[in-house]
């Protein structure tokens, strides 16, 4: 495979994934809609991202959440909701996990950040 296509073939892949950004979405379905075996798939995401795409998926939604918290004012469950995760225990891992922080200590960072600016 050339790297033309492998580029192509992962952004192809990104835009999917963000489409689907607010569900739970396997492996299999992934390939299957994106017509790719899991083992290139898999190689795919290693070589341009260095990462398992499920990993990556995973950061997609955390970064999307993160934009949530600074932009919107919902509730961290209800962006749990949106982003598809089965509940907000699961997301708060999550998010700590990515990002070294929970989410409300992320949002007091933001808020913080906010004030000193002022």
């Amino acid at each position: 495979m050339t790297k033309k296509s492998d580029t192509e073939l992962f952004h192809r892949v990104t835009d999917y994934l963000e489409s689907h950004l607010c569900s739970h979405i396997a492996i299999h379905q992934i390939c299957k809609d994106n017509l790719i075996g899991r083992s290139q798939l898999q190689k795919l995401f290693r070589a341009q991202c260095h990462m398992g795409i499920i990993e990556y998926f995973s950061l997609m939604k955390i970064n999307a959440a993160k934009e949530m918290i600074r932009t919107n004012r919902l509730n961290f469950t209800q962006i749990s909701e949106q982003l598809g995760y089965t509940s907000i225990h699961y997301f708060s891992r999550q998010f700590k996990k990515l990002t070294g922080m929970t989410p409300s200590e992320y949002a007091s960072s933001i808020k913080a950040m906010t004030e000193r600016r002022r």
